[in-house]
């Protein structure tokens, strides 16, 4: 229920923020305390929420004054209006292809820049350039952060989030992330040229290079000056490394001393004090997003949404495009599927049932960000963008959100098409289960229906037994016939029987005599047990052959009473092939065990999900998830092929290692 809450919490604030019913500044807020109390998070905690929420960003505010202080300082003492004239003067009277280029470059920057520090330096450098070259507000910050998305795939800060919180490789994801980058390159190419065409007076932004006429009112700067908007960057990148707020610092002072130096002290002054008051709305809203990003780590949430998550309904490919495609939207607003928000608890919760393999779920979250990293009102580069262009931060949403639910839906589609290409695993199951009779390989062929196959273990007495086996089932009316067969090599799709007992004999010298041992093992017809007797005796004078029939007559009447014990499951397996009842558990049909040799190996059944994934008996494993099998101990490690989760193996077979992943479980 309380899931539930929290999803219609979150619906109504989202909505009246692209609706305008509330403006961020109070939605935010609201949306942080009335989701942390339909999540159950208790009245006491509300404080932590808003104090701690308020302060928790505080760095950010930080840079967002310097950066304010120094886009003050480049106003104020005319270098931004050189730089403005420049590059009008070289923009020339084509700005969409000028725009693509400057795109091509943020694009290029920010897959090694993060943080909004660095957005508030390129951009502090781009939007004033794209704007004044005949490219609308507008269009200029919805281009900037569909460019800044675009080099995001590949940020080097992010990728190692990935690969140290999800333990997947730089490798494994290279091939999504260059099929993803063509798709958001496509998307935002679209979206220029169809902004552009929807401006149709956009021309008369530009300016026309030519002679620029001197005006006594506006100060001259030296041509040095010019360097100080970047300077920035090049802090960034010096040996120095100094992060944001100093180098917006030190670029402040260097301007200021550079444009004017006998005033440069009232200039700094004069412009923190209008850099704050520029950036005001921002820090407010700041705030807000800082709530709720406090909010959405209470551990009450990863509680509630589990029931969201939970079971293995996102395996299938229609459901996964749904919501990480069609429904990606919902990463705004700090939402379900927002990875820094409350969509953390969601990958998390994805991520320990195993629900999806690791690198699909980090593809459907690269998805799904490049909806978060454009469209989200609640990104402090959305808000500094918006503020630092005059655009209302809502229109970004409302122009970009089509063009990149439209991104995540081709990379969840991609996710599901080329799994195999891309990840080198099948994640997914049919997009409907198949009928009884197209099941292939995991149930009995019709023409082996109602069969069961007796074999012995190729002994005197082995034989002797499983001919009193066979005649004894018969006798029963049972469809038994004697064949020699190891079930668990072969899927069932060519067997001949439903069911397969394998006759076993052993014998044992004592003081006494010798002991016989006749063990009957029921398998169905990919190998997997059902059942197993044993019967035996001591004889003085050793066994004979009609001793063995005795024992293995005793066997067979153990079967039968099993089959009348268990009708359903007898019945099933018969005809199926499968000894199941209504009500057992998913099952992958595989099994761990551990060799005198040390090692655990695996005993796989014919046919069955473990098999038709690359599983087969006698291999070795090494890691189970990612994690040496030893180091969730013998017992535990055993007990995952029961747990119904798709685990992934490294597998050693005929001294090549390689890694399966199970796919869906037979229910």
């Amino acid at each position: 229920m309380s899931a539930v809450l929290v999803l219609l919490a979150f619906l109504f604030f989202a909505a009246a923020m692209y609706l305008r019913w509330l403006p961020a500044l109070i939605a935010v807020p609201a949306m942080a305390v009335v989701m942390a109390l339909a999540a159950g998070v208790p009245v006491s905690a509300l404080e932590t929420i808003v104090v701690g929420g308020s302060a928790s960003l505080a760095p950010v505010y930080v840079a967002v004054v310097f950066g304010a202080l120094l886009g003050r300082v480049t106003l104020d003492t005319g270098i931004a209006r050189s730089m403005v004239n420049l590059a009008a003067e070289y923009g020339g009277e084509r700005p969409l292809p000028f725009a693509l280029a400057v795109c091509a470059i943020v694009a290029l920057l920010f897959t090694s820049l993060s943080g909004l520090g660095a957005i508030i330096m390129v951009g502090s450098i781009v939007l004033p350039i794209l704007m004044t070259t005949g490219v609308p507000r507008t269009i200029a910050a919805t281009l900037f952060l569909m460019s800044f998305a675009l080099g995001f795939i590949f940020n080097i800060a992010n990728w190692k989030f990935y690969t140290s919180y999800f333990h997947v490789t730089r490798e494994e994801m290279i091939p999504y992330a260059v099929a993803l980058a063509a798709v958001d390159a496509a998307a935002m190419l679209v979206y220029a040229i169809v902004a552009f065409r929807r401006e149709r007076g956009y021309a008369t932004w530009s300016v026309r290079a030519g002679p620029v006429e001197d005006d006594d009112d506006e100060p001259r700067v030296p041509s040095i000056a010019l360097i100080v908007p970047v300077l920035p960057i090049a802090l960034y990148y010096s040996p120095l490394h100094l992060d944001a707020a100093p180098a917006f610092v030190v670029s402040a002072i260097a301007g200021a001393l550079i444009a004017g130096p006998r005033d440069a002290v009232q200039t700094l002054v004069a412009a923190a004090i209008r850099g704050v008051e520029d950036v005001a709305p921002a820090l407010l809203l700041f705030m807000g997003i800082g709530m709720l990003f406090v909010a959405t780590q209470q551990p009450q949430f990863s509680a509630a949404l589990h029931a969201l998550v939970a079971g293995s309904w996102v395996r299938n490919p229609i459901a996964f495009v749904a919501l990480f495609g069609l429904a990606s939207p919902l990463a705004l607003y700090r939402g379900p599927l927002n990875p820094f928000g409350v969509g953390i608890a969601v990958f998390t919760v994805l991520l320990a049932s195993n629900a999806l393999p690791p690198p699909v779920l980090v593809a459907a979250i690269m998805a799904v960000v490049q909806v978060q990293n454009v469209c989200d009102p609640t990104n402090t580069a959305n808000v500094w963008v918006a503020n630092f262009t005059g655009v209302d931060i809502e229109t970004i949403t409302k122009r970009t959100l089509p063009f990149q639910t439209a991104v995540a839906t081709a990379g969840a589609l991609l996710c599901v098409t080329a799994t195999p290409a891309l990840f080198g695993v099948r994640a997914f199951a049919a997009i409907a289960q198949p009928a009884y009779a197209q099941v292939g390989g995991l149930l009995a062929a019709p023409s082996a229906r109602g069969r069961i196959g007796v074999g012995g273990n190729g002994t005197p007495f082995g034989d002797e037994a499983a001919s009193a086996v066979e005649a004894a089932l018969s006798k029963a009316g049972w469809r038994a016939f004697l064949t020699r067969d190891r079930p668990g090599d072969a899927d069932c799709s060519k067997k001949p029987y439903a069911a397969y007992v394998d006759v076993l004999s052993s014998t044992f010298a004592l003081v006494e005599g010798v002991d016989l041992d006749v063990g009957l093992r029921l398998e169905d017809c990919g190998g997997w047990i059902v059942g197993e007797w044993h019967d035996h005796a001591v004889f003085a004078n050793g066994p004979q052959r009609t001793d063995a029939q005795g024992l293995a007559a005793q066997g067979a009447g153990r079967v039968l009473a099993w089959a009348s014990s268990e009708p359903v499951r007898s019945a099933n397996l018969l005809r199926t092939g499968l000894a199941r009842a209504p009500g057992d558990a998913p099952s992958f049909y595989y099994s761990l065990f551990k060799t005198v040799d040390g090692n655990m190996r695996l005993y796989v059944r014919g046919g069955g999900p473990a098999y038709e994934a690359g599983l087969r008996s006698g291999d070795v494993v090494n890691k189970i998830d990612g994690k040496w099998w030893w180091e969730y101990g013998t017992y535990q490690a055993q007990m995952r092929a029961y747990d119904g989760k798709p685990h992934v193996f490294e597998i050693v077979r005929n001294g090549v290692t390689s890694t399966v992943t199970l796919g869906e479980p037979y229910t």
